[in-house]
């Protein structure tokens, strides 16, 4: 081997040298950088020389500079993450509305009806007063207010999630186009191992995508990522599909023949959760305010008003839409209090009957009050469920977020280390190159 090569070994070794320095470099500027992942230089032996019967090296080749990371726990990550956010939103979103049943709210359903038939129990020592007739009166009509307007918070709760929807798939389409852009730069620079920066921007718009609604990806072999959506591949190669809004809740997919259904997660998944389970509330207030009506009114026409006539309806009620028709028609001579046409002015027989309505199964095959109290049970058993989902899906990807750093996140301590080797490589190659290159020259002047 000759002075020559051995200039040329020592420069591979100041080459390589160099490399794991300014990756080390990159390490230490990008160790808070959100979703970073450690470069490392790959490296290797560089063919020899056979001369004389001797294999002699000629130094180090620098092969690459990788980005670390593991496919799988990266998949991990992306789908997690979107059912951790399927999971916070839904909680958030329920946990919204829950104070619409509180049953410590002197205007809540279940006061109201308690009221009301408070004021049952009080007309009944005196059914020919007036002032406790109107009491009744003023009782029934709080009731119908407060179911109307417990089914009000909650469908404009539900507008507005179907709002936040429709906000969320533009720039959501915006995202899957930039993907595909990433997809053609990474595939042009040679794929994965040629592209580390841009396939850390492609994961963390697969993050966010992840997080809005439940996006997964595979990446191929050219380096591009399929994203998936319930099945369907939104993104395939330099190609993206658009998401549009198909009304309400639905989500609808381009395809080559027009559009498909899709389920989406994360966010907006959380979102059409909410919405469902919101569904289920209005159908039980609809349950209290037909049953609850229909039951009054006919107990009501069981008895007589004043003058002998048969009791009307005190409630009005729409078969098609209960929750928000419902309302007390009724004056306080509307009020069939009397068990008999003939009976006199105090005969309360009918108010014992309308008070045995608290305790008969009515409502959807309960109580009245037991059904309203068993919509406060639904619903606190619908949040506390999503708060215990939310916090399990939440820490579960912690965990994988942490397996990730760990393996794969910047460690200054290591980075230190490695900084100080390179160093050190670096001087002893300087020194190579110098003491070769001091010899060069004193056989050139013995020359």
């Amino acid at each position: 081997m000759g002075l020559l090569d051995t200039l040329y070994t020592g420069a591979s070794g100041l080459s390589a040298a160099s490399a794991g320095i300014d990756a080390t470099a990159n390490n230490v500027a990008n160790a808070t950088t959100e979703g970073y992942q450690r470069r490392s230089v790959v490296q290797g032996t560089s063919d020899p020389i056979v001369r004389g019967g001797l294999s002699i090296g000629t130094g180090v080749s620098v092969h690459n500079i990788v980005r670390e990371g593991d496919a799988l726990l990266g998949m991990q990550q992306l789908s997690q993450a979107g059912e951790a956010s399927t999971a916070a939103t839904l909680h958030d979103e329920l946990a919204a509305v829950e104070g619409v049943f509180d049953e410590s709210s002197s205007t809540g359903p279940r006061s109201t009806l308690d009221q009301f038939f408070d004021a049952l129990t009080a007309v009944s020592s005196d059914p020919s007063d007036p002032g406790l007739r109107a009491e009744v009166v003023r009782a029934g009509e709080n009731l119908a207010e407060s179911i109307q307007q417990a089914a009000e918070q909650l469908q404009k709760t539900q507008e507005a999630q179907e709002e936040a929807v429709s906000v969320k798939l533009p720039p959501l389409n915006a995202k899957l186009q930039e993907v595909a852009s990433l997809n053609q730069r990474i595939v042009a620079a040679g794929g994965e191992a040629e592209a580390a920066d841009l396939v850390e921007q492609r994961e963390r718009l697969m993050r966010e995508l992840s997080e809005d609604a439940g996006f997964t990806a595979r990446v191929e072999a050219s380096g591009a990522a399929t994203v998936m959506l319930d099945g369907h591949a939104v993104v395939t190669g330099e190609e993206a599909r658009t998401l549009s809004s198909g009304g309400g809740m639905r989500i609808e997919l381009s395809v080559d023949d027009g559009t498909v259904g899709v389920d989406p997660g994360g966010s907006i998944g959380g979102l059409i959760e909410a919405h469902a389970a919101i569904d289920g509330w209005l159908t039980e207030l609809d349950t209290f305010a037909l049953d609850f009506a229909t039951a009054v009114n006919g107990q009501n026409a069981a008895g007589f008003v004043s003058g002998g006539a048969a009791g009307g309806d005190l409630f009005t009620v729409d078969p098609g839409d209960p929750r928000n028709s419902l309302s007390f028609t009724a004056g306080i001579d509307d009020l069939a209090l009397a068990g008999l046409a003939t009976a006199e002015a105090g005969d309360g027989q009918n108010v014992e009957g309308l008070l045995a309505l608290q305790s008969a199964a009515i409502v959807g095959g309960a109580t009245p009050g037991d059904h309203l109290s068993g919509v406060t049970d639904l619903v606190a058993g619908d949040v506390s469920s999503a708060a215990a989902r939310a916090d399990n899906e939440q820490l579960v990807l912690g965990d994988l977020d942490m397996l990730a750093s760990q393996r794969f996140g910047v460690d200054m301590d290591v980075e230190a280390t490695s900084l100080i080797v390179y160093q050190t490589a670096y001087q002893a190659a300087a020194r190579v190159i110098s003491t070769a290159n001091e010899t060069l020259g004193t056989l050139m002047e013995l020359v």
